[in-house]
Order: structure tokens, then C-alpha cells, then sequence
């Protein structure tokens, strides 16, 4: 099946490692929702490891039913922490998306006390639908950079 959407979750600790989590279709909640197949990108990386990465969890998303039933995130199984406020604890969210119309955005996150993480759309990196070679790690690299925690 063809999916008009795709979106990948990013969390980046301090030290630049990375866990990047592909999306399903959730009937339940009516929305995306993480599939339990986190991938870790740990420090150092270059820009084609990252893009790789990047590009294989769009692969994964709607590969699998997400558990609308599961009583842990996906952040949470992966990190072995009870939570999810202390596992995404000292780190930063990124929002890497993709749909048949605008192509790829990455969009950095601000965290805001009591409300999670927002998205900062103004400072969204809009790559079109064919981004030159590693014009989404760098994307990435810089919303990370602005994001906070």
C-alpha cells in the first residue's frame, strides 16, 4: 500500500546519540503512533550514516500495527527506563516528515514545561520532495541544534 505520509521521531541526548523511531497508522487514536523499532544512532556518525538511517525508518513506517495497547513508549522499551518524561529527560525531539506533496520537512522542538515538546514550525527545514545528498543530515544537525530540552 502507498502511504501519502510518512514521519520519523528523533531524540538526541547531549552526546549526539540518537534514537529514531518510524511511525504506524494507529486506528485507535486516530493518528500516527512510534513503532517498536527504534533504531540507534550512536556518536560519532557521519552525515551518510545518519541519512541512511533516516531514510531506512521511513521504510519501516506503516510496516508494522503499531501496540495501541502497549503500556511503555517505544523511548521507554529502548532506553530500559520507566516513563516517558524521565526518558526523554535531557534530550531533544525532532519531527522528520515526509508526504507526497511538500517532500521532506525537519522540524526542530522547543520543550516546554507541562505541555512536552513543540513544534517550532517557523524554523522547519523544507527539502522538497528530492533533497540533494546529505541535505537531510544537515537538516537534522541544525534542528537539533535549535531544538531544546
Amino acid at each position: 500500500m502507498e502511504y501519502l505520509y510518512k514521519n520519523v521521531s528523533i531524540y538526541a541526548d547531549s552526546k549526539m546519540n540518537l534514537i529514531i523511531i518510524p511511525t504506524g497508522r494507529s486506528e485507535k487514536w486516530g493518528g500516527a503512533l512510534d513503532l517498536d523499532l527504534p533504531i540507534r544512532l550512536d556518536f560519532p556518525y557521519n552525515d551518510d550514516d545518519l541519512e541512511n538511517e533516516i531514510y531506512y525508518a521511513f521504510e519501516q513506517c506503516f510496516s508494522l500495527i503499531p501496540d495501541e495497547n502497549a503500556k511503555e513508549t517505544v523511548l521507554e522499551k529502548a532506553l530500559n527506563i520507566k516513563g516517558y518524561s524521565k526518558a526523554a529527560r535531557d534530550r531533544r525531539f525532532i519531527s522528520a516528515f515526509w508526504n507526497v506533496d511538500e517532500g521532506y520537512i525537519v522540524t526542530p522542538t522547543q520543550k516546554v514545561p507541562r505541555q512536552g515538546y513543540c513544534h517550532l514550525t517557523e524554523k522547519a527545514f523544507e527539502l522538497g520532495s528530492n533533497p540533494k545528498k546529505r541535505e537531510i543530515a544537515t537538516a537534522i544537525r541544525a534542528a537539533i541544534s535549535i531544538s531544546t530540552y
